[in-house]
């Protein structure tokens, strides 16, 4: 897209959001073609599929300037992978792998942005380093657990290393899918990067007393706000005089309705005060459900593992989010992430909470890309300020890089996981415009070239690390995809005008269905594994454990 085109886009793109906001029919016209250049997956976790054919055939070594951030802490790998310390892991990894020279690593990556980091920067780094080659196998969400599983039941060994979500690595241990990496860690790895990372991630590849994986993606909500409208004199005395109180951001989901209604009250049609992606399966309300509900005292099963749902809990919940649904931008109830997104950065909506790559954008930092140009050139630069989600934000699903079992070349397979995880090489992907990994380790959130990617991106760092400490993590067990469904169904249909209490029945009874046919004694071991992690509750969280990491 050249700069015409992209004027063109840019324009088109804004006057169809303010045509859909006020309620015309472009709506369709909206979602499609946005949803067309962006490629958008139906799917949790890392939600973009953004791409342009072009980009998908790159397998070279893609560097960014070396005076740039980027560019500073790609050399820094760089040199960290070739010249040590010789007790780092990148440095040892390196060292080891050139032994299997020539073979060819088969990785799993969810398709479109998530595998350009193997294409454009990891792949072609290592096989420069090392002699080995990666053929990135690019999957949707959903398919990277059941092609895993395929494979493995034919005995194929198609895969080495697998990205998988943090919830499928119970079944995927127990079923043989997946190699527990301790032998290895202890013979490769300097144990001390390990304890790099921050507390909340740290455990979450761990199951029965094993390391199942390297945690490699840290997909924590966090809520993005417009600095310039808080801070707005007339809207700060307005709001003093309404609410007696000062308008900052929102510290519990009560407050957060009454700002928003307040914002859309006083600006609309021009700006609204929330927006949120309501539409099903797009990726689904479970992780909004999920982080206000246990953050209003909600339990997930009892002790006989019956569905709390259904509880004074679950109905605050559903009371809450209904409030912010009436206070955000017309049709807020069909938008997906990256309509929201739209809507966020060229300036119609004043608060939003969403992954991380929310605050990369407003910054314009991911439209620096080539291959991500196409997203809305953000209008609220420098106005976005960052807080932590009211109670405790939801680390929506995230990625674990674990080993097949079924690999040729594990010690191989082991060796480039080692590596691209390990502090330097992982900093520098995560600084990846494009790649839609987020920070996870201590030393991320603490680079000083992270902090020097965009003005406000030192703020942004402590806010997400600040998030952490008081998150909470997706249910991790067998049928985690199915309870998912299930609260998604029922906020679909609360938001249809569905009775909130009647919606809590069916859904407990949905999730009441799925544990007897999983076996309740079964979900329950695996419930009680999950109960030990930090954050799997709002009473366990890495803060009240007295692990919260401070900058």
């Amino acid at each position: 897209m050249n700069d015409h085109e992209k004027r063109d886009f840019q324009a088109g793109l804004e006057a169809e959001v303010d045509a859909f906001m006020r309620g015309e029919t472009t709506r369709r016209t909206f979602i499609t073609r946005f949803g067309q250049m962006t490629g958008m997956l139906a799917a949790s976790g890392p939600i973009l599929a953004m791409m342009t054919d072009w980009a998908l055939a790159q397998q070279k070594l893609e560097l960014a300037d070396a005076a740039s951030p980027l560019g500073q802490a790609q050399a820094a790998a760089m040199k960290a992978s070739m010249e040590g310390p010789a007790d780092g892991s990148a440095f040892r990894a390196v060292e080891a792998a050139k032994a299997h020279s020539g073979v060819t690593l088969n990785m799993t990556y969810e398709a479109g942005l998530q595998a350009l980091d193997p294409r454009n920067f990891s792949g072609p780094m290592w096989e420069q380093l090392t002699g080995m080659k990666s053929n990135v196998v690019e999957l949707s969400n959903p398919d990277q657990y059941s092609k895993a599983v395929a494979e493995h039941i034919a005995g194929s060994g198609a895969y080495d290393v697998l990205d998988i979500s943090p919830a499928w690595t119970p079944s995927l241990a127990d079923g043989g899918v997946i190699a527990p990496l301790d032998d290895y860690i202890a013979k490769y790895m300097n144990p001390a990067d390990l304890e790099d990372y921050h507390p909340l991630y740290k455990a979450l590849p761990t199951y029965k007393g094993k390391i199942w994986g390297f945690f490699d993606d840290g997909d924590m909500f966090a809520l993005y706000y417009r600095k310039d409208i808080f801070e707005d004199p007339k809207m700060v005395d307005a709001y003093q005089a309404k609410f007696n109180a000062k308008l900052a951001p929102p510290k519990t989901w009560e407050e957060y309705a009454q700002i928003a209604q307040f914002i859309t009250d006083q600006m609309a049609p021009n700006v609204y005060g929330a927006g949120h992606f309501r539409k099903a399966g797009s990726p689904g309300n479970q992780f909004d459900f999920l982080q206000q509900y246990r953050a209003n005292g909600g339990k997930l099963f009892g002790d006989d593992m019956k569905a709390g749902l259904a509880s004074d809990a679950g109905v605050k919940t559903l009371q809450n989010m209904i409030a912010a649904n009436a206070a955000s931008i017309p049709g807020n109830n069909e938008l997906d992430a990256v309509s929201l997104w739209a809507a966020f950065l060229t300036g119609k909506v004043a608060m939003i909470y969403s992954w991380p790559p929310s605050g990369r954008m407003a910054a314009n930092y991911s439209q620096s890309a080539t291959a991500i140009n196409f997203i809305p050139q953000s209008q609220i630069a420098g106005k976005v300020g960052y807080a932590v989600v009211p109670g405790n934000p939801e680390h929506a699903t995230g990625y674990n890089k674990a080993l097949s079992a079924d690999s040729a070349n594990p010690e191989a397979a082991y060796l480039f996981m080692q590596w691209a995880c390990s502090p330097p090489v992982s900093l520098a992907r995560c600084m990846l415009p494009y790649a839609l990994r987020d920070p996870y380790r201590i030393s991320h959130f603490k680079s000083e070239l992270y902090g020097a990617l965009f003005p406000s991106a030192k703020e942004y760092l402590n806010n997400l690390n600040n998030s952490a400490n008081v998150g909470l993590l997706d249910p991790i067990m067998p049928g985690a995809q199915d309870y998912f469904l299930s609260i998604d169904r029922m906020c679909t249909a609360v938001w249809a005008g569905a009775d909130p209490k009647a919606s809590l029945e069916t859904a407990a009874a949905e999730w009441n269905e799925t544990t007897d046919r999983l076996g309740v004694d079964s979900q329950k071991a695996f419930y009680t594994e999950f109960l030990k992690l930090p954050g799997a509750t709002a009473d366990n969280t890495v803060e009240k454990l007295g692990m919260a990491v401070t900058l």
